[in-house]
Protein backbone atom coordinates (compact mmCIF):
# COMPACT_ATOMS: atom_id res chain seq x y z
CA UNK A 1 0.00 0.00 0.00
CA UNK A 2 1.41 3.27 -0.77
CA UNK A 3 0.09 6.58 0.67
CA UNK A 4 0.74 10.45 -0.40
CA UNK A 5 1.80 9.61 -3.60
CA UNK A 6 2.81 12.87 -5.16
CA UNK A 7 5.11 13.52 -1.67
CA UNK A 8 6.49 17.04 -3.95
CA UNK A 9 5.95 18.74 -7.31
CA UNK A 10 9.36 19.67 -9.00
CA UNK A 11 7.30 21.83 -11.48
CA UNK A 12 5.60 23.47 -8.73
CA UNK A 13 8.48 24.35 -6.90
CA UNK A 14 10.07 26.25 -9.80
CA UNK A 15 6.80 28.17 -10.13
CA UNK A 16 6.23 29.39 -6.86
CA UNK A 17 8.94 31.84 -6.90
CA UNK A 18 6.85 33.94 -9.21
CA UNK A 19 4.54 34.76 -7.04
CA UNK A 20 6.89 37.26 -5.63
CA UNK A 21 7.88 38.40 -9.53
CA UNK A 22 4.55 38.87 -10.64
CA UNK A 23 3.18 42.44 -9.83
CA UNK A 24 -0.62 40.83 -10.58
CA UNK A 25 -1.76 37.34 -10.16
CA UNK A 26 -5.04 35.39 -10.46
CA UNK A 27 -8.16 36.90 -9.01
CA UNK A 28 -9.55 33.47 -7.88
CA UNK A 29 -12.78 33.61 -6.25
CA UNK A 30 -12.79 30.38 -4.26
CA UNK A 31 -14.21 28.15 -1.27
CA UNK A 32 -17.44 26.47 -1.29
CA UNK A 33 -20.94 26.81 0.33
CA UNK A 34 -20.62 24.10 3.06
CA UNK A 35 -24.70 23.56 3.24
CA UNK A 36 -25.21 24.06 -0.49
CA UNK A 37 -27.34 20.88 -2.08
CA UNK A 38 -25.59 17.31 -3.36
CA UNK A 39 -26.89 17.62 -6.59
CA UNK A 40 -25.49 21.03 -7.56
CA UNK A 41 -22.63 21.38 -8.87
CA UNK A 42 -19.47 22.63 -7.49
CA UNK A 43 -18.86 25.20 -10.58
CA UNK A 44 -22.02 26.58 -9.59
CA UNK A 45 -21.60 26.96 -5.51
CA UNK A 46 -20.76 30.02 -4.28
CA UNK A 47 -17.45 31.57 -3.38
CA UNK A 48 -15.56 32.09 -0.45
CA UNK A 49 -13.86 35.38 -0.27
CA UNK A 50 -11.58 36.14 -3.32
CA UNK A 51 -7.94 35.41 -2.66
CA UNK A 52 -4.72 36.55 -4.97
CA UNK A 53 -2.87 32.66 -6.18
CA UNK A 54 -0.04 32.65 -8.64
CA UNK A 55 -1.74 31.31 -12.07
CA UNK A 56 1.90 30.09 -12.79
CA UNK A 57 1.78 27.90 -9.83
CA UNK A 58 -1.95 26.94 -9.64
CA UNK A 59 -1.18 25.50 -13.45
CA UNK A 60 1.81 23.62 -12.40
CA UNK A 61 -0.23 22.18 -9.24
CA UNK A 62 -3.41 21.03 -10.43
CA UNK A 63 -1.63 19.45 -14.09
CA UNK A 64 0.47 17.47 -11.73
CA UNK A 65 -2.51 16.37 -9.13
CA UNK A 66 -4.39 15.04 -11.94
CA UNK A 67 -1.22 13.00 -12.84
CA UNK A 68 -0.74 11.82 -8.79
CA UNK A 69 -4.76 10.69 -9.73
CA UNK A 70 -3.56 8.97 -12.27
CA UNK A 71 -0.65 7.00 -10.52
CA UNK A 72 -2.80 5.97 -7.78
CA UNK A 73 -5.80 4.89 -10.10
CA UNK A 74 -3.18 2.43 -11.65
CA UNK A 75 -2.40 1.19 -8.35
CA UNK A 76 -5.58 0.91 -7.87
CA UNK A 77 -6.33 -1.08 -10.75
CA UNK A 78 -3.04 -3.18 -10.08
CA UNK A 79 -4.21 -4.18 -6.79
CA UNK A 80 -8.22 -5.30 -8.18
CA UNK A 81 -6.09 -7.29 -10.53
CA UNK A 82 -4.42 -9.20 -7.85
CA UNK A 83 -7.59 -9.22 -5.79
CA UNK A 84 -8.96 -11.42 -8.73
CA UNK A 85 -5.71 -13.89 -8.89
CA UNK A 86 -6.01 -14.21 -5.41
CA UNK A 87 -10.22 -15.15 -5.57
CA UNK A 88 -9.69 -17.58 -8.63
CA UNK A 89 -6.68 -18.94 -7.31
CA UNK A 90 -9.17 -20.03 -4.03
CA UNK A 91 -12.10 -21.45 -5.81
CA UNK A 92 -9.81 -23.57 -7.72
CA UNK A 93 -7.50 -25.07 -4.95
CA UNK A 94 -10.00 -24.07 -1.79
CA UNK A 95 -7.34 -24.16 0.91
CA UNK A 96 -6.99 -22.06 4.01
CA UNK A 97 -3.74 -20.58 2.88
CA UNK A 98 -5.60 -19.69 -0.38
CA UNK A 99 -8.83 -17.42 1.58
CA UNK A 100 -6.02 -15.48 3.61
CA UNK A 101 -4.17 -14.75 0.58
CA UNK A 102 -7.72 -13.59 -1.46
CA UNK A 103 -8.53 -11.74 1.93
CA UNK A 104 -4.98 -9.92 2.38
CA UNK A 105 -5.81 -9.02 -1.59
CA UNK A 106 -9.03 -7.68 -0.41
CA UNK A 107 -7.37 -5.68 2.19
CA UNK A 108 -4.78 -3.71 -0.24
CA UNK A 109 -7.27 -2.91 -2.89
CA UNK A 110 -9.66 -1.73 -0.70
CA UNK A 111 -7.13 0.63 1.12
CA UNK A 112 -6.18 1.45 -2.49
CA UNK A 113 -9.55 2.69 -3.53
CA UNK A 114 -9.74 4.71 -0.16
CA UNK A 115 -6.21 6.37 -1.20
CA UNK A 116 -7.87 7.31 -4.72
CA UNK A 117 -11.47 8.69 -3.39
CA UNK A 118 -9.63 12.08 -3.39
CA UNK A 119 -8.92 11.92 -6.98
CA UNK A 120 -12.15 10.41 -7.89
CA UNK A 121 -13.97 12.88 -6.40
CA UNK A 122 -12.68 15.54 -8.04
CA UNK A 123 -12.24 13.64 -11.85
CA UNK A 124 -16.24 13.52 -11.27
CA UNK A 125 -17.07 17.33 -9.91
CA UNK A 126 -18.79 18.70 -13.37
CA UNK A 127 -22.22 18.83 -13.11
CA UNK A 128 -22.92 16.49 -15.86
CA UNK A 129 -20.32 13.82 -14.66
CA UNK A 130 -21.87 13.62 -11.08
CA UNK A 131 -24.54 10.84 -11.21
CA UNK A 132 -21.89 8.70 -12.90
CA UNK A 133 -19.07 9.10 -10.52
CA UNK A 134 -22.32 8.75 -7.82
CA UNK A 135 -22.93 5.50 -9.79
CA UNK A 136 -19.51 4.29 -9.73
CA UNK A 137 -18.62 4.44 -5.99
CA UNK A 138 -22.07 2.58 -4.84
CA UNK A 139 -21.18 0.38 -7.36
CA UNK A 140 -17.41 -0.11 -5.43
CA UNK A 141 -18.03 1.00 -2.36
CA UNK A 142 -21.80 0.17 -1.85
CA UNK A 143 -21.80 0.29 2.42
CA UNK A 144 -23.27 -0.93 4.87
CA UNK A 145 -23.98 -4.18 3.37
CA UNK A 146 -26.75 -6.40 4.56
CA UNK A 147 -24.86 -9.95 4.59
CA UNK A 148 -28.55 -11.93 4.27
CA UNK A 149 -28.88 -10.59 0.71
CA UNK A 150 -25.99 -12.58 -0.43
CA UNK A 151 -25.66 -15.42 1.77
CA UNK A 152 -26.79 -17.48 4.17
CA UNK A 153 -27.05 -16.09 7.51
CA UNK A 154 -27.62 -17.66 11.59
CA UNK A 155 -31.22 -18.92 12.07
CA UNK A 156 -32.31 -18.16 8.10
CA UNK A 157 -30.41 -21.39 5.93
CA UNK A 158 -31.92 -20.68 2.74
CA UNK A 159 -31.30 -16.62 2.82
CA UNK A 160 -29.52 -14.63 0.17
CA UNK A 161 -28.71 -14.88 -3.88
CA UNK A 162 -26.57 -17.96 -2.82
CA UNK A 163 -29.78 -19.88 -1.88
CA UNK A 164 -31.97 -18.04 -4.61
CA UNK A 165 -31.94 -20.17 -7.66
CA UNK A 166 -34.97 -17.80 -9.35
CA UNK A 167 -31.85 -15.50 -9.94
CA UNK A 168 -29.14 -16.24 -12.66
CA UNK A 169 -25.68 -15.58 -11.79
CA UNK A 170 -24.60 -13.17 -14.39
CA UNK A 171 -22.56 -9.97 -14.14
CA UNK A 172 -25.36 -7.83 -15.06
CA UNK A 173 -28.21 -9.59 -13.07
CA UNK A 174 -25.71 -9.00 -10.19
CA UNK A 175 -25.59 -5.35 -11.46
CA UNK A 176 -29.31 -5.14 -11.84
CA UNK A 177 -30.01 -6.30 -8.05
CA UNK A 178 -27.34 -4.00 -6.76
CA UNK A 179 -29.46 -1.88 -3.73
CA UNK A 180 -32.63 -3.06 -5.55
CA UNK A 181 -35.20 -2.39 -3.13
CA UNK A 182 -32.67 -0.64 -0.04
CA UNK A 183 -29.59 0.70 -0.07
CA UNK A 184 -28.04 -1.99 2.02
CA UNK A 185 -28.99 -4.79 -0.64
CA UNK A 186 -25.79 -4.35 -2.11
CA UNK A 187 -24.50 -7.19 -4.79
CA UNK A 188 -21.59 -5.62 -6.10
CA UNK A 189 -18.37 -4.03 -5.26
CA UNK A 190 -15.49 -3.92 -2.19
CA UNK A 191 -18.23 -4.99 0.93
CA UNK A 192 -20.25 -7.40 -1.01
CA UNK A 193 -16.89 -9.44 -1.73
CA UNK A 194 -15.92 -8.54 1.83
CA UNK A 195 -18.82 -10.86 2.96
CA UNK A 196 -18.45 -13.91 1.08
CA UNK A 197 -14.36 -13.93 1.75
CA UNK A 198 -14.64 -13.20 5.70
CA UNK A 199 -18.59 -15.11 5.73
CA UNK A 200 -21.58 -13.15 7.30
CA UNK A 201 -20.47 -13.56 10.63
CA UNK A 202 -16.63 -13.57 10.03
CA UNK A 203 -16.29 -17.42 10.33
CA UNK A 204 -15.40 -17.87 6.40
CA UNK A 205 -13.59 -21.39 6.14
CA UNK A 206 -11.95 -22.61 2.45
CA UNK A 207 -14.29 -25.61 2.49
CA UNK A 208 -17.49 -23.67 1.80
CA UNK A 209 -15.71 -22.54 -1.25
CA UNK A 210 -15.50 -26.35 -2.23
CA UNK A 211 -17.21 -27.63 -5.43
CA UNK A 212 -19.66 -29.43 -4.99
CA UNK A 213 -21.28 -32.56 -6.88
CA UNK A 214 -24.43 -32.67 -5.44
CA UNK A 215 -26.36 -31.78 -8.25
CA UNK A 216 -30.32 -30.64 -7.41
CA UNK A 217 -29.66 -30.91 -3.58
CA UNK A 218 -29.93 -27.30 -2.37
CA UNK A 219 -26.58 -27.49 -0.02
CA UNK A 220 -24.73 -28.36 -3.64
CA UNK A 221 -26.14 -25.78 -5.20
CA UNK A 222 -26.02 -23.28 -2.66
CA UNK A 223 -22.31 -23.99 -2.30
CA UNK A 224 -21.78 -23.89 -6.03
CA UNK A 225 -23.69 -20.79 -6.45
CA UNK A 226 -21.54 -19.27 -3.56
CA UNK A 227 -18.32 -19.67 -6.15
CA UNK A 228 -20.12 -18.57 -8.83
CA UNK A 229 -20.91 -15.24 -6.77
CA UNK A 230 -17.73 -14.36 -5.60
CA UNK A 231 -16.08 -14.56 -9.01
CA UNK A 232 -18.82 -12.43 -10.55
CA UNK A 233 -18.05 -9.63 -7.90
CA UNK A 234 -14.52 -9.86 -8.30
CA UNK A 235 -15.34 -9.55 -11.98
CA UNK A 236 -17.49 -6.82 -11.50
CA UNK A 237 -14.99 -4.88 -9.39
CA UNK A 238 -12.35 -5.17 -11.99
CA UNK A 239 -14.22 -4.24 -14.60
CA UNK A 240 -15.27 -1.04 -12.82
CA UNK A 241 -11.33 -0.16 -12.02
CA UNK A 242 -10.64 -0.88 -15.41
CA UNK A 243 -13.25 1.51 -16.76
CA UNK A 244 -12.10 3.95 -14.25
CA UNK A 245 -8.31 3.84 -15.50
CA UNK A 246 -9.35 3.81 -19.47
CA UNK A 247 -10.87 7.21 -18.44
CA UNK A 248 -8.05 8.82 -16.57
CA UNK A 249 -5.17 9.40 -18.89
CA UNK A 250 -4.15 13.17 -19.88
CA UNK A 251 -4.67 11.97 -23.38
CA UNK A 252 -8.14 12.61 -24.94
CA UNK A 253 -10.98 11.53 -22.85
CA UNK A 254 -13.85 12.81 -20.99
CA UNK A 255 -12.82 13.46 -17.38
CA UNK A 256 -8.99 14.83 -18.29
CA UNK A 257 -10.35 17.36 -20.85
CA UNK A 258 -13.10 18.46 -18.21
CA UNK A 259 -10.14 19.31 -15.91
CA UNK A 260 -8.00 20.73 -17.87
CA UNK A 261 -10.24 22.61 -19.79
CA UNK A 262 -10.82 24.66 -16.70
CA UNK A 263 -8.32 27.69 -15.40
CA UNK A 264 -5.90 26.62 -13.45
CA UNK A 265 -7.23 28.78 -10.54
CA UNK A 266 -10.74 27.19 -10.85
CA UNK A 267 -9.16 23.85 -11.08
CA UNK A 268 -7.81 24.28 -7.71
CA UNK A 269 -11.31 25.41 -6.74
CA UNK A 270 -12.60 21.76 -8.23
CA UNK A 271 -10.39 20.08 -5.95
CA UNK A 272 -11.07 21.75 -2.91
CA UNK A 273 -14.78 21.31 -3.41
CA UNK A 274 -14.13 17.86 -3.86
CA UNK A 275 -12.23 17.47 -0.63
CA UNK A 276 -14.95 19.09 1.40
CA UNK A 277 -17.44 16.72 0.01
CA UNK A 278 -15.00 13.96 0.39
CA UNK A 279 -14.50 14.49 4.33
CA UNK A 280 -18.52 15.42 4.53
CA UNK A 281 -19.76 12.49 2.70
CA UNK A 282 -17.16 9.74 3.08
CA UNK A 283 -15.27 10.19 5.66
CA UNK A 284 -17.28 11.48 8.85
CA UNK A 285 -19.81 9.06 8.18
CA UNK A 286 -17.20 6.42 8.68
CA UNK A 287 -16.50 7.74 12.18
CA UNK A 288 -19.77 6.55 14.00
CA UNK A 289 -21.35 8.41 16.48
CA UNK A 290 -21.55 5.60 18.58
CA UNK A 291 -20.01 2.42 19.02
CA UNK A 292 -23.35 0.65 17.87
CA UNK A 293 -23.27 2.29 14.36
CA UNK A 294 -22.45 0.22 11.48
CA UNK A 295 -19.06 0.94 9.96
CA UNK A 296 -17.28 0.29 6.68
CA UNK A 297 -15.60 -2.86 6.53
CA UNK A 298 -16.55 -4.64 9.93
CA UNK A 299 -15.96 -8.24 8.88
CA UNK A 300 -12.41 -7.53 8.01
CA UNK A 301 -11.61 -4.68 10.42
CA UNK A 302 -10.70 -2.16 8.14
CA UNK A 303 -12.27 0.55 8.81
CA UNK A 304 -9.58 2.79 10.23
CA UNK A 305 -6.93 1.68 7.78
CA UNK A 306 -9.25 2.59 4.90
CA UNK A 307 -9.66 6.12 6.98
CA UNK A 308 -6.21 6.96 7.02
CA UNK A 309 -5.65 6.04 3.62
CA UNK A 310 -7.93 8.80 2.53
CA UNK A 311 -6.62 11.12 5.03
CA UNK A 312 -3.09 10.63 3.74
CA UNK A 313 -3.19 11.17 0.30
CA UNK A 314 -5.61 14.17 1.46
CA UNK A 315 -3.03 15.91 3.90
CA UNK A 316 -0.68 14.84 0.96
CA UNK A 317 -2.43 17.54 -1.25
CA UNK A 318 -2.72 20.01 1.45
CA UNK A 319 0.46 19.76 2.69
CA UNK A 320 3.68 17.94 0.87
CA UNK A 321 6.88 17.28 1.67
CA UNK A 322 8.92 20.22 0.81
CA UNK A 323 5.69 22.78 0.58
CA UNK A 324 3.99 24.41 -2.65
CA UNK A 325 0.63 22.29 -1.23
CA UNK A 326 -2.78 23.50 -1.69
CA UNK A 327 -2.32 24.87 2.12
CA UNK A 328 0.66 27.69 0.43
CA UNK A 329 -2.18 28.40 -2.34
CA UNK A 330 -5.01 28.83 -0.83
CA UNK A 331 -4.76 29.38 2.83
CA UNK A 332 -2.91 31.72 5.30
CA UNK A 333 0.15 31.01 6.93
CA UNK A 334 -1.89 30.57 10.45
CA UNK A 335 -4.80 28.55 8.71
CA UNK A 336 -1.86 26.15 7.31
CA UNK A 337 -0.02 25.62 10.43
CA UNK A 338 -3.46 24.83 12.32
CA UNK A 339 -4.26 22.56 9.71
CA UNK A 340 -1.48 20.79 9.92
CA UNK A 341 -1.82 19.89 13.15
CA UNK A 342 -5.27 18.69 12.96
CA UNK A 343 -3.87 16.45 10.62
CA UNK A 344 -1.38 14.83 12.79
CA UNK A 345 -3.74 15.05 15.72
CA UNK A 346 -6.64 12.97 13.66
CA UNK A 347 -4.00 10.72 12.66
CA UNK A 348 -2.64 10.13 15.61
CA UNK A 349 -5.88 9.73 17.46
CA UNK A 350 -6.90 7.71 14.99
CA UNK A 351 -3.80 4.93 15.05
CA UNK A 352 -5.06 4.80 18.73
CA UNK A 353 -8.45 3.24 18.25
CA UNK A 354 -9.71 -0.41 17.82
CA UNK A 355 -10.09 -1.42 14.37
CA UNK A 356 -12.96 -2.07 13.57
CA UNK A 357 -13.28 1.67 14.42
CA UNK A 358 -17.00 1.08 16.08
CA UNK A 359 -15.15 -0.27 18.88
CA UNK A 360 -13.75 2.97 20.42
CA UNK A 361 -14.36 4.52 23.04
CA UNK A 362 -17.69 6.87 22.06
CA UNK A 363 -15.44 9.34 23.78
CA UNK A 364 -12.77 9.08 21.23
CA UNK A 365 -15.48 8.55 18.50
CA UNK A 366 -16.97 11.89 19.10
CA UNK A 367 -13.43 13.76 19.20
CA UNK A 368 -12.21 12.37 16.40
CA UNK A 369 -15.60 13.67 14.39
CA UNK A 370 -14.96 17.12 15.85
CA UNK A 371 -11.67 17.13 14.37
CA UNK A 372 -12.79 16.06 11.15
CA UNK A 373 -15.55 19.26 11.47
CA UNK A 374 -12.29 21.01 11.84
CA UNK A 375 -10.17 19.80 9.17
CA UNK A 376 -13.70 21.16 7.09
CA UNK A 377 -13.55 24.42 8.39
CA UNK A 378 -9.78 24.80 7.72
CA UNK A 379 -9.90 23.46 4.38
CA UNK A 380 -12.86 25.61 2.91
CA UNK A 381 -11.72 28.73 4.66
CA UNK A 382 -13.95 29.23 6.28
CA UNK A 383 -12.12 29.10 9.77
CA UNK A 384 -10.38 31.88 10.66
CA UNK A 385 -6.85 31.12 12.46
CA UNK A 386 -5.75 34.13 14.97
CA UNK A 387 -1.95 34.70 15.04
CA UNK A 388 -0.49 33.43 18.28
CA UNK A 389 0.80 36.08 20.99
CA UNK A 390 4.25 35.18 20.77
CA UNK A 391 4.39 35.94 17.07
CA UNK A 392 2.68 39.57 17.64
CA UNK A 393 5.12 42.31 16.80
CA UNK A 394 5.10 44.82 19.70
CA UNK A 395 4.41 48.50 19.02
CA UNK A 396 5.85 51.07 20.84
CA UNK A 397 3.67 54.16 21.24
CA UNK A 398 5.85 57.63 22.60
CA UNK A 399 3.61 60.15 24.16
CA UNK A 400 4.57 63.97 23.21
CA UNK A 401 6.29 65.51 26.66
CA UNK A 402 3.50 67.43 27.98
CA UNK A 403 4.34 70.92 27.71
Amino acid sequence: MKYAVFKFFPSLARALPLAVALTGGLLLAGGCERNAPDAQSGADKPAAPAQVINAAAADAFSTEYWQAGQAQVIDLEAAGQALQREVMQLLESPTEDHLEAAKLAWLDAHRELAGALPFIMVAFSPADLQQQGSDLLLALNSWPVQAGYLDTVPGYSTSGIVNDTAIELTLANLRKQHRLTAHEEASTGFHALEVMLWGPTSERTAEQFARANGGEHPEAQASNRRRELTRLITEGINEDLSSLAARWPLAANDLSQRYLAKAPAARLQWIRRAHIDLLRKEVLPRVPESSESDVESPLAADSKQAILATLRNLQASWLPEGGGGLADLMLDRHQTSALAQTFAQLEERLLKMEDPIELAAPAELQRGRQQIEALLGLISGDTEVPAREEEMTPVSVTMPAAE
